[in-house]
């Protein structure tokens, strides 16, 4: 190989990786809509909770193998996420583009008790997954998401469809 094509070549890699770098971070940024600091950090604490949520729910509906230990460890995850919840809604922390509402705060009471719930019934799909039955995991997942759901309902922006 001569220089220049060892030249091309460490050039075509140099900006190979320079566009899958850009594209990964470009990728976050759109995620969050460029959010930052605290908005960020929730947004991600959610977003972690989501996938949680959606990975026990595709097996509980066949979509995946059923793994009780899975759903433990996934209970478990959004109890321990959840526990810190309400740190990362300090009083006023609206910045863009955060899909909190005003009401966080206003009913901060609500707001708290439903985080509450939420750790609550996450320990408890944690424990009743230890033992192995579908019946039960998929009732008590049910519960953990009725709390979800009006967590989203009152206190989220509702989301675009597209």
């Amino acid at each position: 190989m001569n220089i220049k094509n060892n030249y091309s070549l460490r050039a075509y890699t140099v900006l190979t990786i320079s566009l899958l770098i850009g594209l990964t971070l470009s990728g976050n940024v759109a995620a969050h809509g460029g959010a930052t600091g605290i908005v960020k950090e929730r947004m991600e604490v959610m977003d972690g909770i989501g996938k949680n949520m959606k990975s026990m729910k595709e097996m509980i509906q066949g979509k995946k193998p059923f793994d009780a230990s899975k759903i433990a460890e996934s209970a478990n995850a959004i109890k321990q996420a959840s526990e810190n919840i309400t740190d990362l809604f300090p009083h006023g922390s609206m910045q863009k583009p955060t899909e909190a509402l005003p009401e966080i705060w206003q009913k901060w009471d609500d707001f708290s008790a439903i985080v509450g719930q939420l750790v609550t019934e996450t320990g408890k799909l944690s424990e009743i997954a230890q033992g192995g039955e579908k019946k039960p995991i998929t009732r008590q997942f049910a519960k953990v998401g009725k709390v979800c759901s009006s967590c989203h309902t009152d206190y989220r922006k509702k989301k675009k469809k597209n």
